[in-house]
């Protein structure tokens, strides 16, 4: 089936309605635990927006939490390390496996202190808050993934993005 119109808008579109609805697997055996960071701000939102750096509408599969550079960066859960490295458009990032239905992916660290393999509890550190590859200034990048799709992180119930809301002017 084709979804996309000559300028792609109407693909993108529906795609994103597609998203909206879409319903996450549950979460009610994921223990969350610990904020992720200590303090930050949701700086760029889940779902269609102008992408910062072509200027036209583009698909974003997580959400942006504008922090500190170098702020510690948390497992929120206890979960599995399946992925710690640099991959394209991410740049450092981590893939915490937090059940078999669930992967947190955290992208653009400065740095990463776990390797793949490595089992960690709530409020461990995965590394530091960063501003590496495809980035416009020190955030952490959030993906809830489930079955290789991409769900909205404010849907997950009791996980926690920050323990303090940081102020835009910061």
């Amino acid at each position: 089936m084709h979804l996309l119109k000559s300028s792609g808008v109407f693909g993108l579109s529906f795609i994103a309605a597609l998203a909206a609805r879409a319903e996450p697997p549950q979460s009610a055996d994921i223990s969350f635990e610990h904020p992720i960071l200590q303090e930050a701000r949701v700086s760029a939102p889940f779902g269609m927006r102008t992408d910062p750096f072509t200027k036209r509408p583009g698909w974003h599969g997580g959400i942006d939490l504008g922090a500190q550079w170098d702020a510690e960066i948390f497992a929120p859960a206890k979960g599995e390390v399946v992925f710690a490295g640099r991959r394209s458009g991410y740049g450092n990032m981590v893939d915490l496996k937090l059940s078999d239905d669930w992967v947190l992916r955290f992208a653009h660290m400065k740095t990463v202190r776990v390797e793949q393999g490595d089992v960690m509890e709530a409020g461990s550190v995965l590394g530091h808050v960063g501003s590496v590859a495809q980035s416009t200034g020190p955030h952490l990048h959030l993906e809830a993934r489930s079955d290789g799709k991409q769900y909205n992180p404010k849907n997950i119930e009791a996980l926690q993005f920050y323990a303090a809301e940081k102020q835009a002017s910061d």
